[in-house]
Order: structure tokens, then C-alpha cells, then sequence
């Protein structure tokens, strides 16, 4: 082995014994300390090894590849959304910029270009490759392993399935990428992919198993996808290749401004909710499988009208019928409602609490496929 591979060697197997320390004893690897750590690997290495330059071709042509990939992806989990739900969540402060964003920015770039690092000045050793490969593996889950309980088959699976194997199908990726195509197509990348949760106000909650397939398939695609990028390359087709992606991604406009569209009324976050009625109680006014547009923006409770449809909610349901009285006790008004297809009113007195807005239009059957859906 020369004698730079042996050094390299020596460093790698130091940083293993640290990320090993973490495991076993303190937790270092986490938040913005993990970024630190990781510059001061990245000063050191410097040192000892110097850095490369990124010379490779072709890098705009392949982001412009990723940019369509996520797009297409993001438009079809959106669209997955719909079906499962969404949650809110506001990152948008002091606080979740300094605890998610910005450590979570900061490690991508810093491990992104520390792998390109690794796998250049091990470049024709292939134990060091694979080596450098673990290594960043290891940095990834180091942390969570610290925290992990594995006292029970439940706890290891949940390592298995949700951490340890979408980080090594993201390593494996990653590395194939970066080693033909230089850090920054994957920089881009992470930082779109793992940031768009803190950034966009809205998005599916799929939970951690479907997170866990998504990690796993995606980096997958990715792969492959680059795969197929260089062998366009080598068949120069490149340069049609990019005005063809170029098309294509101004024709993924109009999908996601639809996308956008729905989002906004199916989440309920907004003013406007749209909701798919589920049962026949409403029949002939509205009927199951219609979709009806909620306006969540009442005024003033007190002069809701009987003959008004309104929805409410009630053990965790919304229940969309018609006023037909109005009583007040101890100086609270309270609706009474009833389906237009029910013979009785409903057994409950709805107070303005209750209420989730007022049914301002309805689209005929467009929510059946979420009936179905829903048995």
C-alpha cells in the first residue's frame, strides 16, 4: 500500500474510533456540534492531505436532471398526501432555524464535500473507497444509535428498517454520484430533499415506515437515473438530452400549480377547506362522494341562520348538516342540527366551539376514489 493510502488509512480508522466513542459513551454528534466536529475533521484533513479541486463536466446538465427527479417526486407525494393527510409545522424562527435549518444545512455541505475528499484521495484503492464509504455511514447514524433503545426486537427493528438501511442505500448512492460526478449535484440535492420539511409550511405525513421506503427507493432512483446520465455521455447525447430537460421542466409548471391548488383547500390549514362527505346523512343536497368546500372564516357565530349548512366537529369527526334551531343557555347560543335524509335531529347542542365554518359550495362526486379508498 503507498504511503497516502496508508495515512488516509490511519486518519479514517481514528475517526471510526470516535464515532465508536460516541456510541458507547457521550452523544458529541449532534445538532450544530456535529457540523463543528466536522470542520475541524475538515481543517485536518487539509493539513495532512490537501484538498481537490472539482474538474468534472457536466455537473449543470445532471442538476438539471436531479431538478425534474425532484419535482416529479415531491408532485406525487403531495398528490399521496391527499389520501393520508398533511401536518403543519413553523420552522420559520430563531429557534428552528438554529436547531433544524441551519445544522442540518451546514452538516450536508460539510459531509457532502468531506466524502468527495475521501473517495478522491482513495481513488484507485478500492478497500479505501469502501472504507470511506463506511465511514460516512457510521457518521450518519452514530448519533441515533446513541439514543436508540435496543432492549427489545421492536426497538432493533425500528433501528433496522427507519435508520440503518435507508442510510446505507443513501451512502451507496451518494458515492456512486459523487465519485463520477464531483459534491455539488448531491449537496443540491440533500439540501432540497432534507430541508423542504422545514421550510414548506405544509407537508404529507406519511409516517416513519413510508419514510423509511421513500429513503430507500428514492437515493435508489437517483442512482440509477445517474447511471443512465453517463451513459448518455459516453453516447453523446448530452447536449439534446439538456434542451429535452430544459422542455420538460417548464412543462412541470402547470402540475405543480395544481398540486399547490390542492394542497391548499384539502389540508385544512387555510381558510378554505375542502372535505369529501362520507355518508348519505345530507343525501340530496349533498351526497356522499361530494366534495364541499368549508369556509373556516366565521365572523360572527352569533348570526348564523337557521337553513345555514354548517360543519363541526364531534369525537374527532366533522359532521356536516343543516341548522334548523337555534336555543340560548345561561347566554350561549347553540345550534341544533339534523341531516336533510335523517327523520331525527342530531341528539347534541353545538356551540360555537364546535364549529368548523360554513359550507360556502360543493363539488358533485369528485371525492368517491376517497370513499373507496376508505372502504
Amino acid at each position: 500500500m503507498k504511503k497516502g493510502y496508508k495515512r488516509l488509512l490511519i486518519f479514517e480508522i481514528i475517526i471510526f474510533a470516535f464515532l465508536l466513542l460516541n456510541i458507547f459513551t457521550k452523544n458529541y454528534l449532534n445538532g450544530l456540534k456535529l457540523s463543528l466536529i466536522l470542520g475541524v475533521i475538515l481543517v485536518i484533513f487539509k493539513i495532512f492531505f490537501g484538498f481537490e479541486k472539482d474538474r468534472h463536466r457536466y455537473i449543470k446538465d445532471f442538476i438539471l436532471d436531479e431538478t425534474i427527479f425532484i419535482i416529479l417526486f415531491l408532485i406525487a407525494f403531495y398528490l399521496f398526501g391527499v389520501l393520508i393527510g398533511f401536518s403543519k409545522a413553523n420552522y420559520w424562527n430563531i429557534n428552528g432555524f438554529r436547531r433544524f435549518i441551519i445544522p442540518t444545512a451546514t452538516y450536508i455541505i460539510l459531509r457532502e464535500y468531506f466524502r468527495y475528499m475521501l473517495l478522491t484521495k482513495s481513488d484507485g484503492n478500492n478497500l479505501l473507497s469502501i472504507l470511506s464509504v463506511i465511514l460516512i455511514f457510521f457518521m450518519d447514524i452514530a448519533g441515533t444509535i446513541y439514543f436508540s433503545s435496543l432492549t427489545n426486537g421492536h426497538s432493533i427493528f425500528l433501528l433496522l428498517s427507519v435508520t440503518i438501511l435507508p442510510a446505507v442505500f443513501n451512502n451507496i448512492s451518494f458515492s456512486y454520484i459523487t465519485k463520477r460526478m464531483g459534491y455539488k449535484p448531491i449537496i443540491y440535492y440533500c439540501l432540497i430533499i432534507e430541508l423542504y420539511v422545514y421550510l414548506i409550511p405544509i407537508v404529507p405525513n406519511p409516517g416513519q415506515y413510508i419514510n423509511a421506503i421513500i429513503d430507500i427507493v428514492l437515493p435508489t432512483i437517483l442512482g440509477y437515473r445517474a447511471y443512465r446520465f453517463f451513459e448518455h455521455v459516453k453516447d453523446r447525447q448530452i447536449e439534446r438530452n439538456y434542451y429535452k430537460n430544459r422542455n420538460s421542466l417548464k412543462s412541470l409548471t402547470i402540475p405543480v400549480v395544481i398540486v399547490c391548488i390542492m394542497v391548499y383547500f384539502i389540508s385544512g390549514y387555510f381558510r378554505f377547506w375542502a372535505v369529501v362527505v362520507a355518508s348519505g346523512s345530507m343525501t340530496g343536497s349533498i351526497n356522499k362522494g361530494d366534495i364541499v368546500i368549508i369556509d373556516k372564516q366565521v365572523k360572527d357565530y352569533d348570526k348564523l341562520e337557521i337553513g345555514q349548512v354548517i360543519a363541526y366537529k364531534h369525537n374527532n369527526k366533522i359532521i356536516i348538516h343543516r341548522i334548523v334551531d337555534k336555543v340560548k343557555m345561561s347566554g350561549e347560543q347553540f345550534y341544533i342540527t339534523k341531516g336533510d335524509a335523517n327523520s331525527d335531529i342530531d341528539n347534541l347542542f353545538i356551540s360555537k366551539d364546535m364549529i368548523v365554518g360554513i359550507v360556502d359550495a360543493r363539488v358533485p362526486y369528485l371525492g368517491m376514489p376517497t370513499v373507496w379508498l376508505n372502504g
